[in-house]
């Protein structure tokens, strides 16, 4: 299978997309840098100040698109999962799953159990949102840091 990642934030993203990327590597993926290839995307999100969560959300709704595709399964970690996991879980029936920081030592777990639930299915309507109007960004408060 292909992978393809998308890092979004700081340093200590990266370092996590690349421990990520290794862990794939690992278990004999394919790591591919167009999002048309992949079969799976992860993103690793940022989530502290306004402009980086409306990227995050823009970009997974952008690469939810690629599910109509060949993309079978999205994944989203990092800092907005973090600190959002329960309004995302509700608002993005797109993603496959959602990692939070503290689950990335069950990561690989958590990704088979995806696997061996097949595809997942949701409404059709949330293919039509489009970023600008998406009701989560109106909810997220920027971070006092």
């Amino acid at each position: 299978m292909k992978v393809g990642f998308i890092s979004l934030g700081c340093s200590k993203n990266l370092i996590d997309t690349e421990v990520t990327i290794g862990k794939f590597k690992e278990h004999k993926f394919e790591i591919v840098n167009n999002p048309k290839e992949a079969e799976i995307i992860v993103i690793n999100t940022c989530g502290f100040i306004e402009s980086a969560k409306e990227e995050a959300i823009n970009t997974i709704l952008e690469m939810a698109e690629y599910k109509k595709k060949k993309c079978k399964y999205l994944v989203v970690m990092g800092c907005l999962v973090q600190r959002y996991y329960e309004d995302l879980v509700k608002a993005l029936p797109e993603v496959d799953l959602f990692l939070k920081i503290e689950d990335y030592d069950k990561m690989w777990e958590k990704i088979e159990e995806i696997w061996k639930m097949g595809r997942f299915s949701f409404p059709k309507e949330s293919w039509k949102r489009e970023p600008s109007h998406f009701p989560i960004d109106k909810s997220f408060k920027t971070a006092n840091v």
